[in-house]
């Protein structure tokens, strides 16, 4: 195996020096239009280094291309002024084709920095391209390179500075590479020539393939930077789908890491809601979280909540209900100096059609109400309030509930809220007043 790679290794460095030694042996017109095209020399095989030494040496060519310069044009051509013309717009169209693929493989080099001299990220050279005058031909193809250029750099700190919903940046760069590549597509119209045509459509499809690397670099930072500053928001977004077990989840935080997630989750949300969370080891017979409700409103009290996180809808399967039964017994005879426990709340899916009763049975059997709340009925309430849950309220109405909490179950709750804050708001106004 060791002796195939070097192999390997060895004969990809042999046609990168063919590669080199052609692109920097150029010194005519007549010299790139006998290049072949870019399928037929495998820049994927060479180091991010070696590319970025041949997109240098095809810049080396293209400059007296752009610039027109009559001693690179062909060797005693004796054809006519049109004829000569389009030998300048072909040799231009194929050293863009070979720009766009070495520059795919060769822009890491040039992103560390190292490098002296020309660079794609360089703005002066930009403005130099565009601005120099060698004719309508040359500044055709001068400005398509230049706004080429624009938008490879605008892609590149697309995924430096993010989206503007993160906060870190005014507007997304995105809107930008969608410039250039505007740009580019009416330059190349501008033109009448099929080979200012083709150079366009080489150059876009380039750039739109480097800005959807861009994009997908971007929004992964993005996520993981929202993910870090607005955890509680981010939690409430995915609870219904983490307790679904969606693919979408599964596909971001892997089969195995969405039941802890779902758990995490939970741990926020109701922290937000005002309870102290515990939560206990995973992997044991017992319940995934213990909560203390928030003072202010009646006597605190305890409960034991229970996350459930299924593909299809939760049956409460006899081992799942013997390990909550289990686990109530050993707590209540445990929690003597922590407020009295009130209530199991197991969080889940949607619950399957034998689920209700299997709750009953469970709550009739156990010393203390147990109840089920979808992952989506809790988002609701969450969502529905600002501030943390009154206690009481809270207590009340899930005890209320008949085995499930409901949407309806939970508007108790919200009208509690409400009151709450108009007595509170009342009275700060009167204290203000007098």
């Amino acid at each position: 195996m060791a002796k195939q790679q070097g192999e390997r290794s060895l004969r990809s460095d042999v046609q990168y020096e063919q590669a080199a030694a052609m692109f920097q042996s150029i010194a005519s017109v007549a010299d790139v239009l006998r290049l072949p095209p870019p399928s037929h020399i495998p820049y994927a095989t060479y180091s991010n280094h070696q590319c970025a030494d041949l997109v240098e040496a095809v810049i080396g060519a293209w400059l007296p291309i752009l610039e027109r310069r009559e001693s690179w044009h062909l060797a005693g051509h004796s054809s006519s002024l049109e004829e000569g013309q389009a030998s300048w717009r072909v040799a231009s169209l194929i050293l863009a084709q070979h720009f766009a693929v070495a520059l795919q493989h060769g822009e890491a080099t040039f992103l560390e920095g190292g490098r002296r001299g020309w660079s794609p990220f360089l703005k002066s050279f930009q403005r130099d391209v565009v601005t120099a005058e060698f004719g309508f031909d040359a500044a055709i193809e001068r400005r398509l390179l230049s706004e080429f250029y624009t938008g490879w750099w605008d892609s590149h700190f697309m995924e430096v500075v993010g989206s503007a919903a993160t906060g870190r940046t005014a507007v997304g760069y995105d809107l930008f590479v969608f410039w250039a590549v505007e740009h580019i597509s009416e330059v190349a119209l501008a033109s009448s020539r099929t080979e200012h045509a083709r150079m366009g459509h080489v150059l876009s499809r380039a750039l739109a393939r480097r800005s959807r690397e861009a994009v997908d670099r971007r929004d992964k930072a993005d996520i993981e930077f929202r993910d870090a500053v607005w955890r509680d928001a981010v939690s409430l977004r995915e609870l219904s789908d983490l307790a679904s077990r969606r693919d979408i989840v599964v596909e971001k935080y892997g089969e195995k890491n969405v039941e802890s997630k779902f758990e995490e989750s939970l741990n926020l949300l109701f922290q937000g809601l005002g309870f102290m969370v515990i939560p206990t080891r995973q992997g044991q017979r017992r319940v995934d979280m213990i909560c203390i409700s928030p003072g202010g409103e009646g006597d605190p009290y305890t409960i034991l909540v229970e996350a459930k996180s299924s593909h299809s809808g939760y049956t409460l399967p006899t081992k799942d209900a013997r390990a909550i039964a289990e686990y109530v017994d050993s707590v209540r005879g445990r929690l003597r100096t922590l407020p009295a426990l009130r209530l199991v709340l197991i969080v889940g899916p949607e619950g399957a059609k034998t689920l209700s009763g299997k709750v009953k049975e469970l709550d009739y059997d156990l010393p203390v109400p147990v109840r089920y709340m979808s992952a989506r009925n809790l988002v609701f309430l969450r969502e529905g309030l600002r501030g943390i849950v009154p206690a009481r309220s809270f207590l009340k109405a899930m005890i209320a509930a008949d085995g499930f909490v409901t949407a309806e179950s939970i508007k108790p709750i919200f009208a509690s809220h409400k009151a709450a804050n108009a007595a509170h708001s009342e009275f700060v106004s009167r204290l203000l007043e007098g």
